[in-house]
């Protein structure tokens, strides 16, 4: 498995628009876009030299980002690493007992496709993989 780098940061946000002015005005971050995944969710993606920022508002009560939001607040739910062959490194993970959550691999936001890998694996922390397919 080759992860290319750390894609980004997936943090989970109340409001989004306040949590945008946060990393723009405070950290000099530039917003690049906002984009709607589906009906479920709102993300700001922040560029931070090779690795974005997303900030993640959910629109809806149902999705593992609002079960986040409600159990545990706002705050960083995620760490994405890019691999150049998802299906690659999935089978990869699963020789070694790693298994994704869900349904993998799923289109993901920015152009891409992802998995999520359970977070037993990695002492629970949440795993995502991404593969830049545009």
């Amino acid at each position: 498995m080759n992860i290319r780098r750390v894609n980004h940061l997936g943090i989970v946000v109340h409001d989004l628009d306040k949590a945008m002015r946060s990393f723009t005005d405070n950290l000099g971050l530039e917003l690049d876009h906002i984009e709607r995944y589906g009906d479920e969710l709102d993300i700001a993606f922040l560029p931070c030299g090779e690795t974005l920022v997303e900030l993640i508002k959910p629109l809806t009560d149902r999705g593992f980002n609002a079960h986040y939001l409600r159990q545990q607040g706002p705050g960083i739910q995620h760490v994405a690493f890019e691999v150049d062959d998802l299906e690659a490194a999935l089978e990869e993970l699963a020789a070694r007992g790693v298994e994704p959550m869900g349904d993998a691999p799923m289109p993901g936001a920015g152009g891409t496709r992802i998995a999520f890998l359970d977070p037993k694996a990695f002492g629970g922390i949440l795993v995502e993989l991404c593969e830049q397919i545009s």
